[in-house]
């Protein structure tokens, strides 16, 4: 049952580094409420410096007046602008026509814009870094790669460049040019956050977990309230295999006040997997609380696992409040499966009453629930009505998800009948289906006790 809850919380390793890399907020979104870059940023309007086109005289004296326009109506700029662009004008025009299109928000004319800088110019730096800039916050991370890097190739040594050029390879999941490049980036500014929660992704990403540890070690120190970093650090711990060191980083995030719906079920499957079910159910109810989830598949699985391991007491608390307090928005999917696991508690506290009426009801809503076919087929056998038994677990045979576990638990019944040569053939379908250590013990015992 271990290794069950550990593949389990591999899975739930592999959403949550998925959930890290998505979880690094898009730099680009911001620029505009950073005062250091709307400085650079509005400056780009005026002199021209180094890898720039040659501007003519007329040209220029063109552009002096635009820049008094530009400051008191930059409308009436792009519409000057737009008509005196031409195939046969200085960049520089298209370059400054792009700057508006930017900072008014039209990302599409911009981008384009400074593609033809840069088609008139191909080493038009900053049009190159622009555009960069552009094609991150249209989220186009694949584009903007070779952008940003030729504009560091052409002498942009700048850590908002080299942490986007990170961020971009942390989207495509290239995780050791995006390490390089956050590290770069984390050199020239050492204060911005978004370049050392990126690293950290990146750390997860390679699987480099001791890494991660230690450096989210250090970011804690200088930074004890920002819960990223301890959540950062909890997927690190997972991924080393120390279970209890993650689940001391979440509850620290629980105390703390900001535990999410996420946060709270990775720590209710990490205390599931240590064997801790008390623990595991207060983790699991405080889901219940967080108004935003409106997904309680990962409760009912939950609650499922709690079944399977014989905590039945926790598993009908759970699935009690669940009702209480979702049982109006609880899909048909999973009330049925709620059902289900009420009838499989109520088979194993001996109510078979309440057990048979449960898998009837499923049964009736829906045909095709293997699960419930084979319960119900498992509770006629246990009622030594074999021929009712055999019906259910045929029915669920031919529901191609279930059928092997239909015809080990039909194998079962038939082995508790005393029919042991129908009971190997079946036993052994299922067998051929999928190979299992403890299954072929048990055949050749059978196999023995039939001889």
């Amino acid at each position: 049952m271990k290794k069950i809850f550990n593949f389990m919380l591999g899975i739930s390793l592999c959403g949550q580094i998925v959930c890290a890399q998505s979880a690094v907020r898009n730099p680009a979104s911001e620029m505009w409420n950073d005062p250091q870059f709307v400085k650079s940023f509005t400056a780009s309007y005026g002199v021209l410096f180094g890898f720039e086109p040659e501007i003519s005289d007329l040209e220029k004296e063109k552009l002096r007046g635009l820049l008094r326009v530009i400051q008191s109506d930059p409308r009436a700029a792009i519409e000057a602008l737009e008509s005196q662009i031409s195939d046969q004008s200085s960049a520089a025009f298209d370059f400054i026509l792009a700057n508006l299109y930017f900072q008014g928000g039209h990302l599409d004319r911009a981008e384009q814009s400074y593609r033809n800088c840069v088609h008139k110019f191909p080493n038009f730096r900053r049009a190159h870094k622009n555009l960069g800039q552009v094609l991150v916050q249209k989220s186009d991370y694949q584009a903007a790669i070779p952008v940003i890097s030729k504009a560091l190739e052409l002498g942009d040594v700048d850590g908002r460049s080299y942490g986007l050029l990170g961020f971009c390879y942390l989207k495509e999941q290239l995780y050791y040019p995006a390490e390089a490049a956050y590290r770069q980036a984390i050199l020239l500014q050492p204060s911005v956050r978004d370049w050392r929660r990126g690293l950290a992704s990146c750390l997860l990403g390679m699987q480099d977990f001791t890494a991660a540890i230690a450096f989210l070690d250090t970011l804690i120190k200088q930074e004890p309230d920002n819960v990223d970093y301890w959540l950062l650090q909890s997927r690190a711990y997972i991924g080393k295999d120390a279970l209890l060191a993650a689940s001391r980083n979440l509850e620290v995030v629980r105390r703390m006040g900001a535990g999410t719906v996420e946060s709270q079920t990775l720590l209710g499957d990490i205390y599931m997997s240590s064997d801790l079910p008390e623990l595991a159910l207060s983790a699991y109810l405080e889901v219940l609380q967080e108004s935003g989830n409106t997904n309680p598949q990962a409760l009912v699985r939950a609650a499922k696992l709690f079944t399977q391991r014989g905590e039945l007491n926790e598993s009908a608390r759970l699935i009690t409040q669940m009702r209480l307090q979702h049982g109006a928005t609880l899909s048909d999917e999973d009330d049925l499966a709620l059902l289900t696991l009420e009838a499989m508690i109520a088979r194993a506290e001996g109510d078979d009453v309440k057990a048979f009426a449960s898998l009837t009801e499923i049964v009736e809503r829906d045909a095709l629930n293997g699960e419930a076919l084979i319960e119900l087929g498992d509770y006629y056998a246990s009622q030594h009505d074999l021929a009712r038994a055999v019906n259910r677990y045929e029915q669920a045979q031919l529901i191609g998800q279930f059928e092997r576990k239909a015809l080990v638990a039909h194998g079962l019944a038939l082995v508790g009948a005393k029919n042991y040569q129908k009971a190997l053939v079946l036993l052994n379908r299922a067998q051929n289906l999928k190979t299992d250590p403890y299954l072929a013990e048990y055949i050749e015992r059978i196999e023995r006790a039939a001889r």
